[in-house]
């Protein structure tokens, strides 16, 4: 069952990035790739920062 949860959850990146790419390739109106892009970039950067704060909050807390 582990190896099925695995399987699964790396054809979901997979298919996530292809749709990123395409996303980016297709013809699509450049404002709405640099809106997507700021999109994605915030995203990115709040799940490394909130990554950052829960290490320091466990830290202190240990």
């Amino acid at each position: 069952m582990k190896i099925l949860k695995h399987v699964i959850f790396w054809l979901c990146i997979i298919g996530t990035l292809f749709s990123m790419i395409y996303f980016f390739v297709a013809d699509i109106p450049f404002y709405v790739k640099l809106l997507g892009g700021a999109i994605i970039l915030y995203l990115g950067y709040d799940l490394i920062t909130e990554s950052r704060k829960r290490k320091r909050k466990d830290a202190l807390e240990a």
